[in-house]
């Protein structure tokens, strides 16, 4: 590696989230509903057919190899109870962010939802335990381009390696796998 840059863990407010998407959390008036429970409309995107996904993030180093961003979706991620977990993201940019312009946020009970084209880490970073499980929403089309046809080069998501780039991200967090000593 030719350099390293550490990138505190930030507290997650909707104002801090904003250039990256929403949190998906009651809050505010309601959208809808009736009496016994309450409804907040999220305003998801996708130009195929949504896919709903349940995804296990296994504990790892808190080091950011691979960012990516979504051309056709936004993107949602809501932990399913479990240990809070750190998600890395970047300003949505036509060319790959620099190192320094990467955030990171804990997600403790409350989701996010990406806007179009935030760049974001392809995993999170559970902070106990084995693993964190999230609910995943995104769309078939990117989802299959990046699993079902892995190899091809992506056309609706841009992939950038910071690792292959010569940068060691990190999180500046106490990790649950030292890199050094698994």
């Amino acid at each position: 590696m030719n350099r390293t840059i550490r990138i505190p863990v930030a507290p997650l407010t909707p104002e801090a989230f904003a250039p990256y998407g929403r949190i998906l959390a009651p809050a505010g008036p309601r959208d809808a509903g009736r009496e016994g429970y309450d409804i907040w409309v999220q305003p998801f995107a996708a130009e195929t057919r949504p896919r709903l996904q349940l995804v296990r993030y296994h504990a790892r180093p808190f080091v950011v190899a691979v960012i990516e961003r979504h051309l056709h979706v936004t993107e949602a991620r809501l932990p399913l109870g479990g240990p809070p977990a750190i998600i890395v993201v970047a300003e949505p940019s036509e060319t790959p962010p620099e190192p320094e312009a990467l955030r990171a946020f804990r997600l403790d009970g409350e989701g996010v939802m990406f806007n179009r084209g935030t760049w974001h880490a392809i995993d999170a970073y559970p902070e106990a335990g084995p693993h964190a499980d999230f609910l995943f929403l995104s769309e078939e089309a990117t989802v299959d381009e990046l699993f079902a046809n892995a190899g091809r080069p992506p056309q609706r998501t841009q992939v950038f390696d910071f690792a292959a780039a010569g940068t060691e991200i990190v999180i500046a967090a106490k990790p649950l796998i030292d890199k050094d000593n698994p």
